[in-house]
């Protein structure tokens, strides 16, 4: 039996081919760009379907496909009419268009009502906000709205004909009662929002139905869930405690608990409560909106491109860089601050720089940086009971053995690699096995999920000084922003 997962981004989607033994039998990526309408970039849809599409076509060459799994980024929806077109181009959840509306909800429930059932405060990425701003601003394409879906199962309704969603998937929407497992219809009834519009919430895992594609008609849809979850899943994180940390162009570590969360201050915070995959966990994002995007401006535009005679200009870095802790600070919010400020308007720092300062020392600042403002978001969210005392790395920096010795270092939590850096992928597979009724989700993730390498905290913690002062470098600084 094989496994075909997917996981689909804004701007890419990748795909593999597992058997159930665990070996990769294929793999696949494409890009595809986001589109312009109305002096804003949106989704295109059309472009992820026909990928989607084409991409399950290319696997049935690797052997036989006997389920489908798709991992997908959240809150963005696609507004389909009766005759199941699609009504406008999907908003990205960074489309400001939202924010008045966000306000509204707030206004109208309280953030305290909404976190306690929703496990979010309202704002203008969630899916109700945007779902009122198109009744307030396009009310001709509002009235004629009959589904409303976000990728995940709206991708699975074109393989199937069936209308199903996860339940982390379905909680970016904003509407979404993370204790009944279920819309709340009286938060829709208040917002003037059909709830026959979404899809029927179901666990990550339960089978949705089978696939509608010529050539596979006995393959088996099985329901995927949001991105952060199938990567957390991928990288064996089963229990409350661990962590995976995604180290891509932003940065978020999944943090599994046990048990919701109702203090608003949480949600205000910006951590959100999320059902996880595991019945009985759910989870939060500790985002930073910078990470692998800070790395490869400094790549980019400051080193412009140069990297010594080394073949990859990262080991030219890393072959200059000191043992020791630098005597630099960067406060890494190149593109707005996340938790705990929440302050779009923030801006990055480079501090305590001298004629001496090398490209090394910046580099490896950057690292120290980026590691210090993980340790603060996460030790903050200890005071809701929410731990972090081990982490599994994913991602584009999971790559630099420098950067996890020095998060490990840090951060004080011992991290971890994996055979593949794909975990969305091999979430996908986790949840396949489970359901077709091979595993559980312990022996699935046993199987799919294989360690590379292990960077335990030392002995010796050299950045205890430095990261105090770290904590109070933002404040500092405010007035300049």
């Amino acid at each position: 039996m094989n496994y075909l997962t997917l996981d689909v981004g804004t701007t890419a989607c990748k795909c593999q081919l597992f058997s159930e033994k665990g070996n990769i039998l294929g793999y696949l990526a494409k890009e595809y760009p986001l589109k312009e309408a109305e002096g804003a970039l949106v989704v295109d849809i059309a472009a992820i379907r026909n990928n989607v599409f084409s991409m399950i076509e290319a696997a049935k060459a690797w052997g036989s496909v006997d389920s489908i799994c798709i991992s997908t980024f959240g809150e963005t929806f696609v507004a389909l009419d009766r005759e199941d077109n699609v009504l406008f181009d999907p908003l990205l959840y960074t489309d400001k268009r939202g924010d008045d509306e966000a306000q509204t909800l707030s206004e109208l429930f309280g953030n305290a009502y909404v976190f306690e059932k929703t496990g979010t405060v309202p704002h203008s990425m969630y899916s109700v906000s945007k779902l009122l701003w198109v009744k307030k601003h396009r009310p001709e394409l509002f009235a004629r709205i009959d589904k409303v879906m976000l990728i995940g199962d709206f991708l699975g309704y074109l393989l199937t004909g069936e209308r199903v969603i996860d339940c982390s998937l379905a909680a970016r929407t904003g509407a979404f009662d993370i204790h009944a497992l279920c819309f709340s219809e009286e938060m829709l009834k208040r917002m003037d929002i059909p709830a026959a519009w979404f899809s029927t919430p179901k666990r990550a895992g339960s089978i949705v139905g089978k696939v509608k594609v010529p050539g596979l008609e006995d393959c088996t849809l099985v329901l995927g869930a949001h991105d952060q979850v199938c990567t957390a899943l991928g990288a064996g994180i089963v229990e409350e405690g661990r962590a995976v940390d995604g180290m891509g162009t932003v940065e978020c570590i999944t943090a599994v608990y046990q048990g919701a969360k109702s203090d608003v201050k949480m949600g205000e915070m910006g951590y959100a409560c999320i059902p996880y995959a595991v019945e009985g966990l759910y989870c939060t994002y500790i985002v930073n909106y910078s990470s692998g995007s800070i790395v490869n401006w400094f790549r980019r535009d400051i080193m412009h491109g140069y990297k010594g005679e080394e073949e990859k200009q990262f080991a030219y870095l890393e072959k200059g860089m000191k043992e020791q802790p630098t005597s630099l600070f960067v406060l890494p919010y190149f593109a707005g601050a996340a938790i705990p400020y929440c302050d779009i308007d923030a801006k990055g720092a480079i501090v305590g720089l001298t004629a001496s300062t090398t490209d090394s020392d910046i580099y490896k600042a950057v690292m120290e940086g980026l590691s210090m403002e993980m340790r603060l978001e996460t030790k903050l969210a200890e005071a809701f009971g929410i731990f972090v005392k081990s982490a599994v790395a994913t991602g584009g920096g999971a790559n630099s053995k420098v950067w996890l010795s020095l998060k490990a270092e840090i951060q004080g939590i011992p991290y971890a690699t994996l055979r593949s850096s794909e975990g969305g992928l091999c979430g996908c597979a986790v949840l396949s096995a489970v359901a077709m009724g091979k595993k559980t989700f312990e022996e699935a993730a046993g199987l799919f999920v294989q360690v590379k390498e292990r960077f335990p905290v030392p002995k010796e913690r050299r950045y205890e000084e430095k990261y105090g002062r770290y904590q109070t470098l933002y404040h500092a600084l405010k007035e300049y922003f």
